[in-house]
C-alpha cells in the first residue's frame, strides 16, 4: 500500500481525461468525492475553492481528498 503522496503523484500523472474518468467511475466513489477530484485534478482549482464550491471546511476537503485516494489506489 502507498503512501499519500505517491498516489496523489500517479493520479497527476494521468495526462488524458478519458482515462481519469475511467478511473473515477470505476471506483467506489460518492458523487461529491469524484467533483472533488474532477475540479482538483481537471479544472486545477485550489483546495479552499473547492471546499466553498462544494460546502466543507478546507480541511474537510483535505481529509475527503485523502480518503478519496486511498478508496483509488488499487485501481492505479
Amino acid at each position: 500500500m502507498g503512501n499519500h503522496k505517491e498516489i496523489k503523484n500517479k493520479v497527476k500523472s494521468i495526462n488524458k481525461r478519458s482515462v481519469f474518468n475511467e478511473l473515477i467511475e470505476e471506483s467506489m466513489l460518492n458523487d461529491k468525492e469524484k467533483k472533488m477530484l474532477i475540479m482538483y485534478y481537471i479544472e486545477r482549482k485550489p483546495l479552499n475553492f473547492i471546499a466553498d464550491e462544494l460546502g466543507y471546511s478546507e480541511i474537510g476537503i483535505k481529509k475527503m481528498h485523502k480518503r478519496s485516494l486511498k478508496k483509488i489506489e488499487a485501481l492505479l
